[in-house]
């Protein structure tokens, strides 16, 4: 099928992927925008390229009250259709729920996010996929954090991060990410002492410049602190006449 503009979808599709794949996050919304707004979510037949535009365009598009194409309403198409086509189970349905998770998220949609990640949470456990639970169990802790359920979001992160170096060395790469989101919650709830207790176990040393994970520490770095800072507003544990977390206590 065309565009108005006589291109293919799946061209546009395409075409919006690589740009998103040079951090040009903006015009490949607008691509996507272009296709998606000739569309009704609600009634759009379970298609391929267009499960694939809707979790792009709502991954990518900057939200707004009045965004037009919806992006809540594109990844709760992208999921249901994911879920109609490929089956309950299948990489692309899972990918859309942990997609429409995200975009809940960032939505301030908590309590419908929460319900979505816990449905991913238990998917994976059914299907004895267990990294890929204490991950999710992970993301659902950053939920909680962001909604100033502080308590809940260290208990979370602090049973996943458990488990997760039951299974593997707390200092080996494979435990780096969910090692940072553990330490980033607990210093926005500053609490030093035991973001430091976790950095020690896990030996964090500044990656080096040609270190394969350099490029995503440095990603984590830049959005930390803005990420503490908003999280003031909400903490349920902070003293809010506390140091700034931007000090030296504050760098991960």
């Amino acid at each position: 099928m065309t565009t108005a503009d006589g291109t293919t979808r799946s061209d546009s599709i395409i075409f919006a992927g690589l740009l998103a794949e040079i951090d040009a996050d903006g015009p490949a919304a607008a691509v996507l925008a272009d296709v998606l707004r000739e569309l009704d979510p609600a009634t759009a037949l379970p298609d391929e390229w267009l499960i694939e535009a809707a979790m792009l365009y709502s991954r990518l598009a900057e939200p707004t009250p009045d965004l037009v194409p919806d992006d809540v309403a594109w990844a709760g198409y992208a999921y249901q259709a994911a879920r109609a086509r490929c089956g309950p189970d299948h990489a692309t349905t899972l990918a859309a729920m942990d997609n429409l998770a995200g975009v809940l998220y960032v939505r301030g949609r908590f309590d419908e996010a929460n319900r979505i990640r816990r449905d991913l949470i238990q998917v994976h456990l059914d299907h004895g996929n267990i990294d890929a639970h204490l991950i999710q169990r992970m993301e659902l802790a950053e939920q909680f954090h962001a909604a100033g359920r502080c308590d809940a979001a260290i208990e979370q992160s602090e049973a996943a991060w458990q488990a997760w170096i039951s299974r593997y060395d707390p200092a080996s790469p494979d435990s780096l990410w969910i090692m940072l989101q553990f330490v980033s919650m607990l210093i926005a709830c500053h609490r030093f002492d035991e973001a430091a207790a976790v950095r020690n176990l896990a030996q964090f040393t500044l990656p080096s410049s040609d270190h394969p994970l350099k490029a995503g520490y440095d990603a984590f770095a830049v959005t930390m602190p803005a990420t503490i800072i908003h999280h003031r507003k909400v903490c349920a544990r902070q003293d809010p006449t506390a140091a700034d977390a931007s000090g030296p206590e504050g760098v991960c």
